[in-house]
């Protein structure tokens, strides 16, 4: 299995709009930050885990050329409104694309990009999505795969275990059930807003613990914000977790 980082950023991205901190100002590539993505290679298995406002630079950067599933986490906007750049792996593809998630979630979908199950006109054509509501644990293309749920704030959402490797992003509790789940996977990547604690988000420290209770063989923090620097926060985090940073490969 093969995973790499398309973003490691919090909505905003990194450099932020306007800003000239430190962070933003850098000239250090791990400091520069697209919204948090990722990408699984798994045998013929080609999956997007979130479809992020970043979607077409992503998949030009890493030579993105098939889809075969999305699994949507939340429908925040910077996890899901890359979704109009997938028409051109229906094109590409010739058909539509798995689109998991929650069964909430997934109505959000539905209702919020509308224009794609119902479309007034084709015109240039429209994305493609098979909705497929995520409950229990299945597999997909070979890997065995378990829904994650996670709070964000008071909002649940999704996060995903694909065999040995697991993925959470945008939660500030993960329940006792879920943590359940988690142990045992050899690599986690897990969100880590910043050093400050934040009301919807882990920061650094809470994800810290989670990740020290969970003990995997690694760990990868992100949807960072710009007030972490990554040379220095690496530094001062263990070995064993350490920030991620985009176009970086984890292979399992």
């Amino acid at each position: 299995m093969k995973i790499t980082i398309l973003g490691s950023g919090t909505s905003t991205g990194i450099p932020m709009i306007g800003c000239h901190c430190e962070v933003c100002s850098s000239s250090n590539p791990k400091n520069k930050r697209l919204r948090t993505s990722a990408f699984l290679e798994s045998g013929d298995a080609r999956i997007l885990i979130d479809c992020s406002t970043d979607l077409r630079q992503q998949a030009l950067a890493y030579h993105i050329e098939r889809i075969d599933a999305v699994f949507l986490t939340h429908s925040h906007a910077d996890h899901v409104a890359g979704i109009d750049d997938l028409r051109i792996y229906n094109f590409r593809q010739g058909g539509k694309i798995k689109f998991f998630g929650a069964p909430d979630i997934l109505n959000d979908v539905r209702r919020r990009f509308d224009y794609c199950f119902d479309p007034p006109q084709t015109g240039g054509g429209v994305p493609q999505l098979e909705l497929i509501p995520v409950q229990n644990s299945f597999e997909f293309m070979g890997i065995s795969v378990t829904p994650l749920p996670v709070l964000h704030g008071t909002l649940p959402i999704l996060g995903y275990r694909f065999n040995d490797f697991s993925y959470i992003t945008d939660a500030s509790k993960i329940p006792e059930e879920t943590m359940e789940k988690l142990r045992g996977a050899r690599v986690l990547i897990l969100n880590a807003l910043r050093k400050k604690p934040h009301s919807t988000h882990f920061s650094i420290d809470e994800a810290v613990e989670a990740a020290r209770r969970i003990q995997p063989e690694q760990t990868y923090l992100v949807h960072m914000a710009h007030q972490v620097e990554h040379e220095a926060t690496n530094r001062a985090l263990p070995p064993e977790i350490q920030l991620a940073y985009d176009g970086q490969v984890i292979n399992l």
